[in-house]
């Protein structure tokens, strides 16, 4: 099975050691192997997920859904909610979408976290590379507030060594969830099967959320609220 992870910290990332690692990198190990399915995992950027599951290039990515991955691939299982938030800096107050009226926040590209977000006009949508250049422009008043997974964000305001005290308390979009999507063009009755079953055993000893916790000790849980 030909796992593709996507490539944004914490999810799936490269340590100093040049070893491949991740929140999503190691689910999707756990996963292939209580299935018993033999596996590659590679991690890629974020957009190029997409475009393997369609060709069949790849046969599975745990991810945010869209239009274009629903149309080419079959979502098996859901793995993990993640709550979506708005960050800015301490000065800027929200409390709903219409504060970010007029202002320009940075979304990592190919990122759809939240329906309602993504249908006001009135909000200038900043793509980027990811987490990391948005919480760096962030700081340097390039843009007035980032979208994203609570997890992403938090997790690299630490790698950067920006402390909760120089962002703002974020506005809670609610949640998206991590799904495991199968492409249609290699899947199979008998692995989707094996996945499905395989999912539900984890789940049911916590052996997920072990690997979810282990990257939630690595920065401020008190950022999470």
């Amino acid at each position: 099975m030909r796992i593709v992870t996507i490539e944004s910290a914490p999810f799936g990332f490269y340590g100093g050691d040049g070893q491949a690692s991740g929140m999503m990198y190691e689910i999707g190990n756990l996963i292939a192997q209580e299935a018993g399915l033999p596996h590659v995992n590679r991690i890629v950027p974020y957009p190029r997920t997409v475009a393997m599951i369609a060709s069949g290039d790849a046969d599975v990515v745990l991810r945010y859904t869209n239009p274009e991955l629903s149309a080419a691939a079959l979502q098996v299982a859901e793995v993990l909610s993640l709550p979506t938030i708005v960050v800015g800096r301490p000065a800027l107050k929200l409390t709903s979408l219409s504060d970010l009226r007029g202002k320009f926040v940075g979304v990592p590209r190919s990122g759809r976290f939240d329906e309602a977000f993504d249908e006001r006009d009135d909000i200038t949508k900043y793509p980027l590379a990811g987490y990391s250049q948005m919480l760096k422009m962030l700081m340097a008043g390039r843009i007035d507030a980032g979208i994203g997974s609570s997890v992403g964000i938090y997790y690299n305001a630490h790698i950067l060594g920006i402390s909760k005290e120089r962002l703002g308390k974020p506005l809670m979009l609610g949640t998206r969830k991590f799904e495991l999507h199968f492409s249609k063009k290699t899947a199979t009755a008998e692995t989707v099967s094996a996945i499905k079953i395989a999912v539900q055993r984890l789940q049911s000893r916590g052996a997920i959320n072990e690997i979810v916790e282990k990257y939630y000790r690595t920065f401020d849980l008190d950022q999470k609220k």
